[in-house]
């Protein structure tokens, strides 16, 4: 068995103040993960009691949790790009985890000294005074099904920018083909008719096929959505954002993948917020001033939302919503109005998903 190397401060053990929390004591550990060490910052009875590192290796971590496993240990660390394996473990001990995401760290201006050492100590303050605000840690199976959703996304990405290669490759040697609001196939059609010459066509052949891969893959990766969409976990959740207008079972099931439960946002807005449709604002005094929206939270939920609106606002779809579409539309120009109709819409599917999740707390969604 790998033994756990621990790296002590020598200071720390000459003065005594490594010595050993009373069992049932409340201990605060802040981790700074990176690829080659983790560095571990302890507090307990309001101070600073241990600082070490160890290798980056889950087996060194569970080794100096186990330590704690007789005080009331709450541990914290920054999402990184390691995944969830520690919180799993830690949250399988039934040790508080809290995963806390970078961008929600203040960080000091005109810091003149950033280390491990440093983030580790900020991090175990702040969790043992209560200021942390951790993000969601899906299950085990929910993560890797929603990794299907995020892979289809980009060889969609990819397929897109095989087409713009494409594209800009003929436009450099001369050659202006359909506008790209016609869609690809009028392009297809329009290049099966150049004559190129003997390099240029290779290169335009070489970038097809990559088209045709990414294509495939994300038909491919669509289809298992599909499947995942029909298991019993998940089916009552998405047949009730099927019932809405706009929302397809593709749609939905992305959506529940990725938000993972809707305990975590207490009203519709609070989601709305989530994925960025809330508009910024500034308000001081009489002034209140409404800005953009805020474009926070995952951008490719935020994008498939705006879709479902465009579904939605179409004629025989969702009569509400396509009459606020067109009241807003004059004023406010179609972008603008689609970007509201997709804030009520993410509202509306709150409502709709926690009357499924807790149907004696909610009214059926109209």
């Amino acid at each position: 068995m790998k033994k756990v190397r621990l790296i002590e401060v020598a200071k720390q053990e000459a003065s005594g103040r490594a010595e050993r929390p009373a069992p049932g004591s409340v201990v605060s550990m802040a981790i700074d993960v990176s690829r080659s060490k983790m560095v571990y910052c302890v507090r307990w009875n309001g101070a600073e009691q241990r600082r070490l590192s160890t290798p980056a290796e889950l087996c060194h971590l569970q080794g100096v949790v186990r330590q704690y496993q007789d005080c009331q240990l709450q541990v914290a660390y920054e999402a990184c790009g390691f995944g969830y394996e520690a919180a799993w473990w830690l949250q399988e001990q039934q040790v508080a985890v809290t995963v806390i995401a970078p961008s929600r760290v203040e960080r000091v201006p005109g810091l003149g000294v950033k280390t491990d050492r440093v983030d580790a100590g900020k991090l175990a303050r702040k969790l043992e005074k209560g200021e942390l605000k951790g993000i969601y840690i899906p299950p085990r199976t929910v993560h890797a099904d929603r990794q299907l959703g995020r892979t289809y996304t980009q060889c969609v990405r990819e397929r897109q920018r095989a087409q713009i290669r494409i594209r800009s490759l003929l436009q450099e040697h001369g050659r202006i083909g359909p506008e790209p609001t016609v869609g690809w196939r009028a392009y297809q059609t329009w290049l099966a008719a150049q004559d190129l010459p003997a390099p240029l066509r290779a290169c335009v052949h070489t970038h097809e096929q990559l088209r045709t891969l990414a294509d495939q893959q994300a038909r491919y990766l669509r289809h298992e959505l599909m499947q995942v969409a029909g298991r019993a976990q998940y089916r009552a959740v998405v047949d009730a954002l099927c019932a809405q207008a706009g929302v397809g079972t593709f749609s939905a099931i992305r959506l529940v993948l990725e938000l993972g439960t809707v305990e975590r946002f207490s009203t519709g807005p609070a989601l709305a917020h989530y994925l960025g449709l809330t508009p910024s604002q500034y308000s001081s005094g009489e002034l209140d001033h409404r800005g953009r929206i805020l474009k926070c939270g995952p951008a490719a939920l935020r994008a498939l939302l705006l879709q479902c609106a465009w579904a939605a606002v179409r004629p025989g779809r969702d009569s509400a919503l396509r009459a606020k579409f067109e009241r807003l539309a004059p004023r406010r120009g179609r972008k603008r109005a689609i970007v509201a109709i997709a804030r009520q819409l993410a509202v509306q599917l709150h409502r709709r998903w926690a009357a499924v999740s807790h149907p004696s707390h909610c009214a059926p969604a109209s």
